[in-house]
This record gives structure tokens, sequence and C-alpha cells, in this order.
């Protein structure tokens, strides 16, 4: 017995691809799916080549023309016979760069050789130039810094939340008040090193740590602890600001001490200088 091949256990007749179906009308066969698009001409996706900038054909003639006049004429004169062979020979070439070309002295040839030209000197400069110096950047201002920081100091502790009372508060307003102005005159004015950075430290040191360390502990733990000399943090806290507001009026008595004292200089000096003795009257 002959064996079916494709044939199988559970297998059905194979699957014909059938035509679409179509439908009679009126005698004729009317298809049910829709009639393909039409052509529709696209541009190239290519670029195309730019068009020739060469002569014309009226103007390639007269070009052609005027040459070969010039190497006839050069040979018929006997004196540049040479210049007319050397025509004669490189004529080939000559036709065919004017004709795809133009002619060099043209309006269209001229912009561009120079447009090449000023290109060709850019990149040269451009070779020749040295390379830019990195420029460091500059320092920030100390007196800037330290405005910031005594700026953020306040704001922490304004916005605490009611964690520092109202007479700490108070006191890092203080502070402040006493600071901020002789900051300002650090940047017009001569002033005492030491001063100085007596005035930057408070600013970005002293005041800043005092108010972060005590904003680390909890709210309870700050108003209930006794530390071993009967002392709650908060109470700490209140002497360390205490002693800062002490720190900023020493500062500023200093600092004015040595204005009053640049001012005695000038007085004395002018005095020396300008006021006339008994003996000139």
């Amino acid at each position: 017995m002959g064996v079916e091949l494709g044939k199988g256990e559970g297998a059905g007749p194979r699957q014909r691809d059938e035509p679409p179906p179509q439908v009679r009308t009126g005698g004729a066969l009317a298809r049910t799916t829709p009639p393909p698009a039409p052509y529709e001409k696209r541009e190239p996706s290519v670029p195309q080549p730019a068009p020739a900038r060469g002569l014309s054909e009226h103007g390639m003639k007269v070009f052609t023309g005027t040459w070969t006049a010039g190497w006839i004429v050069m040979f018929a004169t006997g004196r540049l016979w040479f210049v007319g062979l050397v025509m004669l020979l490189v004529q080939g070439a000559v036709f065919g760069y004017v004709k795809h070309h133009g002619l060099p002295w043209a309006g269209v040839n001229r912009q561009e050789i120079r447009a090449r030209r000023l290109e060709r000197h850019r990149a040269r400069a451009l070779r020749r130039a040295p390379a830019p110096v990195p420029v460091a950047p500059a320092p920030p201002d100390p007196v800037s810094v330290a405005e910031r920081a005594l700026a953020r100091a306040v704001v922490r502790a304004e916005t605490s939340g009611g964690r520092i009372d109202a007479e700490c508060v108070e006191l890092v307003r203080e502070v402040d008040r006493l600071l901020r102005p002789l900051l300002a005159q650090l940047r017009t004015r001569e002033s005492d090193p030491q001063v100085r950075h007596d005035l930057e430290t408070l600013a970005t040191e002293h005041l800043p740590r005092t108010v972060d360390d005590y904003l680390v502990l909890p709210a309870d733990y700050a108003h209930e602890h006794r530390t071993p000399s009967g002392t709650t943090p908060a109470d700490e806290l209140r002497s360390q600001l205490l002693l800062l507001v002490e720190g900023c009026r020493q500062l500023r008595e200093s600092v004015l001490a040595r204005d009053v004292d640049r001012q005695q200089q000038q007085s004395r000096f002018l005095e020396s200088k300008f006021r006339r003795s008994d003996l000139d009257l």
C-alpha cells in the first residue's frame, strides 16, 4: 500500500490559495478590493549636481574662433611663433576648461576664487595663531563668602520652628547687625589684617557652627538635658551667642578706634602744613 504524504492524524486537507471574492453586477464581474493608487512622480532623493557654469554655445564659438585666430596670427608674424605653438598645444585643455567652468576672469568665477583664497588665508592664520592661554578662575571674594554665611545662619535661626527661643534669635540678629556693616567696610577701606581675619571667622565659622551644633540636638533633649555644670544646651546656646555679640562689639570698637586715629593723624598733618605761626603774621 502506498502512503500518502502530507496526511496525518488530525491533519485536514491542504488549503489552496483562492482568488479574492468577486461580485457579479449586471453581467460583469466587479472587484471587491480597491484599485491600486495611481502612480505619482517623486523628486529624486539624491541631490542633483549643480549645472555647469561654462560658456554658452555662442560664447564658446566666439572664444574658440578668437583663440584659433590668435595662434594663426602668431605663426604668421614669425616673431611670436613660439607663443603660437604653445597656444596650439594647450588649446584642447583650455577649451575643455572654458566649456565647463567658464572664463577665469568672469564675475562668478572671480568671486569663487576670491572666497577660496580668503578661506585659505583664514585657515593659515588659524594654524599660526598661538594657542589661548587658559585663564585661572578668580578666587571667591572672602567678604562675599562671609556675608553669605552670615545670612544663612540668620535664616536658619529664624526658620528653626521654635527650637531656638526668641531671645536667642534676637541675639543672632544682633550679631548680624554688628558684623554686616563692618564686612561692607572691608571692601572700600584698609583694615588691620588681624581684625579682618576675626570678622571673617566670626561670620563664616563661629556663628554658623554655634547655630548648627544646637539644631542637631532634638528639641526635648536641648531643653531638658543637664550638663555636669547644671546647664541645658539651650542655656549653652544663649551663653555662646552673648559671647559672640560681645566679640562683635569689641571688633567694632577696634575698627572705629582705628578710623578715629586715622582722622587725628590727618588733622595733625593739616595743622602742620596749613596753620600759620605767629611769626608769619
